[in-house]
């Protein structure tokens, strides 16, 4: 959307309306029915004066984090910069995940339990609380900061009684819980990115966002291989393994998936 809208912006100064953006605004409330213009702005009260934001912008600090906070599939959650901010792309992913809950909720499993690896600031674990009412979820996170965060927003959003957050690397945190072979779920949002390659990114990503959330070994698959390797030990018969990965990675992934074979025969 707001590839579109700079789009529409940039039409609008090429005919030369008077004030662009404002006009773009405009059509921005209309087609979102209004929100626009009901939007809490209470945030930029907050000593968060408009040169203030401006001049944090212009270092490169992201609006996410000079605000505190992002949206993630209808929720507006704390951020900082001691986890990753929550991205559109991982939203496909969690509406893959609570889709796969609600057919599970139909064949008969009332209370799904879900591991979630690499929780960062807890988007995905709180999302699915919130969607999937019931699920019992387990979410974990090597860094300890992130672990915090992701407790402010488990807190905030008033899931606490769904989600157990753990600290730890991978799937260790989850062992001891008799949770082996009974998992409905396991997802991730793992680092994908090859370490040659994390320097190359946008500055105002690798100058603020945490690396061990981006760098994903020499060739981007560090996480998946122990993901792939160690999910089948809690996946349920019939669970699913689901995880977010890079453009280009299809093939090297699904050739660790058949490498893992008899493994994932009876997990999707």
């Amino acid at each position: 959307m707001l590839d579109r809208l700079a789009e529409i912006y940039e039409a609008f100064r090429r005919q030369g309306i008077a004030d662009p953006l404002r006009e773009t605004l405009r059509l921005a409330d209309l087609v979102s029915g209004g929100a626009l213009r009901h939007a809490d702005t209470s945030l930029l009260s907050k000593g968060l004066d408009p040169e203030s934001i401006a001049g944090e912008r212009a270092s490169g600090r992201p609006l996410e984090y000079i605000l505190g906070v992002a949206p993630f599939l209808g929720e507006l959650l704390e951020c900082r910069e001691g986890a990753l901010i929550p991205r559109e792309e991982t939203e496909l992913l969690t509406l893959t995940c609570i889709d796969f809950i609600e057919r599970e909720r139909e064949a008969g499993i009332a209370r799904p339990k879900i591991i979630e690896l690499g929780t960062g600031s807890g988007n995905i674990a709180v999302l699915l609380a919130l969607k999937a009412e019931g699920a019992e979820i387990y979410a974990s996170d090597i860094s300890e900061e992130a672990v915090g965060i992701a407790a402010s927003n488990v807190e905030r959003c008033g899931v606490s009684g769904s989600v157990t957050l753990l600290s730890g690397d991978m799937f260790e945190p989850m062992r001891g819980r008799e949770l082996e072979g009974t998992v409905d779920l396991v997802v991730c949002n793992p680092p994908y990115i090859p370490s040659t390659s994390v320097d190359r990114l946008d500055p105002q990503i690798i100058e603020h966002e945490p690396r061990i959330a981006l760098d994903a070994g020499a060739y981007g698959l560090d996480i998946f291989q122990r993901l792939i390797k160690g999910a089948p030990e809690f996946l349920r018969p019939g669970g699913m393994i689901a995880f977010e990965i890079g453009a280009g990675q299809e093939k090297l992934v699904s050739r660790l998936l058949k490498k893992a074979g008899d493994s994932y025969h009876s997990v999707r």
